[in-house]
């Protein structure tokens, strides 16, 4: 079964695996520009689909052309799940990569990750623990003490270690004004640590992060900035 093949049966699998859903009541596009060092490396596009405390995302992540001189990178992820007392609970998580070498489709869903990489190479394995980590980034009402979050395969934990009150200043497309920053250190399984600092702020009526920093040593920042000003790029 080829890999797209293989990804809409998976998604139909995810659908049935976290149950019907109603129509949604409110829906809300979002546009991250996201950027290394000087070099505008891409973008991600989601949208949040709400019913009552239910909850889909729907993203895409794709490499912009002067980063796929160095790395090409696409994908798409679907998330399902519930608010509980404000907190993003993941009922199914289904994510699809492509990196130009090879085609990864996972599943995390009833308590089991399928994971099929091209070649046919597949494995199974249980779901880690916690909520998937863009359910978590996107919804949660942030700054979170800890908690476990997963890519559907690897599970990381979330620490909190500062919060503040800040103004932020950004060219003219991206948000500016009142923020609270949450600075997280993110611990891989492996032991490997990062940092992670999200600017939560209100626009149009739901609390965002927009802006998200990860710090990685020895290398240039990654930076996503939502935009708040629609692009010919947002229409297509």
């Amino acid at each position: 079964m080829s890999a797209g093949r293989r990804g809409c049966a998976l998604l139909a699998t995810l659908l049935a695996a976290a149950g019907a859903a109603a129509p949604p009541t409110t829906t809300q596009q979002l546009a991250y520009d996201v950027k290394i060092a000087w070099l505008e490396a891409g973008r991600m596009r989601v949208e949040i689909a709400r019913r009552a405390e239910d909850y889909d995302l729907l993203g895409s992540i794709v490499s912009s052309r002067a980063m796929d001189r160095f790395f090409r990178w696409r994908g798409r992820f679907i998330a399902r799940g519930r608010l509980v007392a404000g907190f993003p609970k993941t009922r199914a998580y289904l994510l699809l990569e492509d990196d130009g070498e090879e085609r990864e489709v996972l599943l995390a869903a009833a308590g089991t990750t399928n994971l099929h990489r091209s070649g046919g190479k597949s494995k199974s394995s249980p779901t880690p623990p916690g909520s998937d980590l863009m359910s978590v980034l996107l919804l949660a009402r942030h700054c979170l003490r800890e908690t476990e979050v997963h890519d559907g395969e690897s599970h990381y934990h979330l620490r909190l270690f500062g919060t503040a009150e800040q103004t932020l200043r950004q060219p003219e497309r991206y948000y500016s004004g009142a923020a609270t920053r949450c600075d997280y250190r993110f611990r891989y399984s492996s032991g490997t640590v990062r940092r992670i600092s999200l600017w939560m702020a209100d626009w149009r009526g739901v609390r965002l992060p927009v802006l998200v920093r990860v710090r990685i040593p020895l290398l240039p920042d990654v930076v996503l900035r939502l935009r708040t000003a629609r692009d010919r790029q947002d229409t297509q």
